[in-house]
């Protein structure tokens, strides 16, 4: 298991640097920040670590082979040569994921088809059986970028996105994955230590998140399977002891989260209970109009209603938001994702401003500090 390999780590824009140091502290070699993503070195025990502990991953992909593309043939004749036989079986399913940048394709599922051809012919040749596609559930799940004329084909040892930890219920899809929330707590600098207020917590992603770190839960303890455990050379004992090694923290604190709605407190509460994280939590009903500081929390990190969420009277509320956290929250950092747009309402100073996107919308994660009184006499 010690030969090393080169993998990739994908993310959301913005969360390349603590994803980054997320892998350094996982022991990762040659760690290099990408666009949306983070190269890195390591044997397949690192691997199987990255895709259970990573809290700012969504994939962990294995290049198997890089190469370039004159004509659309091109990509068909190196896929073929990849020894796929040394990979998987031909009674395993497959499915092909492309993401292309080049004139040469129509579109993706063109380039997906194309390198399944290879791959089903190659095994024909090889084995003289052939493994069938299934798009919806595979056991292996293959990557294809090309970008321009460079073309990477990977295994992809995660198999479905890492966001999805398994503790959420239900189809309510939330407003901030799992993986953006843990990547706004790191980006806060909030130390894992120290109390934690979500006044708008809808089902309550960022507080578990949150709460997880504090008890140092890993993001797979809650989940179910792993893309790498269909692979020919995956080594159960090695997984089993990297999970069994690990151990949790006990927590002195609460961590806070409140929402105006029933319905989503009743979320937060099955979710929470799923994670494990329940003891440390206080999940309330309470409308930030009212809601005044918790004496034991001066940290506030929350993802307030925009875009879809609040059609109308953004100013106004946004508005509302500035007022209570200039005149109730005095002696505490603020930090709030939302669009531009909405924060120009705010009307307070942000410390810090660090673009990043939620889904397809552009957005900035800015840092308020508030204090009692004017600035200066805090000082």
């Amino acid at each position: 298991m010690h030969k090393k390999y080169r993998f990739v780590a994908t993310t959301y824009a913005g969360l390349e640097q603590v994803l980054a140091e997320e892998l350094i502290g996982l022991g990762a070699d040659e760690v290099e920040e990408g666009r949306r993503s983070v190269y890195f070195q390591g044997d397949m025990t690192l691997m199987y670590r990255a895709n259970y502990s990573l809290r700012t991953a969504l994939k962990i992909l294995m290049p198997v082979r890089n190469f370039k593309i004159k004509r659309v043939d091109d990509l068909y004749h190196q896929v073929s040569k990849i020894k796929w036989e040394e990979y998987f079986d031909a009674n395993q399913t497959f499915a092909v994921q492309s993401k292309v940048f080049n004139e040469l394709f129509r579109n993706s599922m063109f380039a997906s088809l194309k390198a399944k051809d290879a791959i089903v012919d190659r095994f024909r040749r090889v084995s003289g059986s052939r493994p069938s596609i299934d798009v919806s559930r595979p056991d292996i799940l293959i990557n294809l970028h090309i970008s321009n004329n460079d073309c990477t084909i990977s295994l992809d040892s995660s198999g479905e996105s890492l966001h999805k930890r398994g503790y959420r219920s239900g189809n309510h899809e939330a407003p901030v994955s799992e993986v953006l929330a843990a990547g706004m707590l790191k980006l806060s600098g909030w130390n894992g230590k120290e109390s934690l207020t979500d006044p708008m917590c809808g089902s309550g992603t960022i507080v578990i998140e949150a709460a997880m770190m504090a008890k140092n839960i890993l993001p797979g303890e809650t989940r179910k399977s792993y893309g790498f455990q269909k692979w020919k050379n995956y080594n159960e004992e090695i997984f089993k002891n990297l999970k069994d090694q690990h151990e949790h923290r006990q927590v002195g604190y609460k961590i806070y989260g409140s929402d105006i709605s029933r319905v989503n407190i009743d979320l937060a509460y099955r979710n929470a209970e799923k994670a494990n994280v329940l003891d440390v939590l206080q999940l309330d009903i309470a409308d930030f109009r009212t809601l005044e500081k918790k004496n034991d929390s001066s940290f506030l990190v929350f993802n307030p209603p925009y875009g879809e969420r609040i059609k109308s009277g953004d100013q106004a509320f946004y508005a509302m938001v500035g007022e209570r956290l200039k005149h109730h929250y005095p002696n505490t950092t603020a930090w709030l994702i939302s669009t531009n747009e909405c924060l120009k309402s705010i009307g307070l100073r942000p410390e810090v401003k660090i673009p990043l996107y939620n889904g397809s919308l552009a957005c900035s994660f800015r840092e308020y500090k508030l204090y009692k009184g004017s600035k200066k006499s805090s000082i």
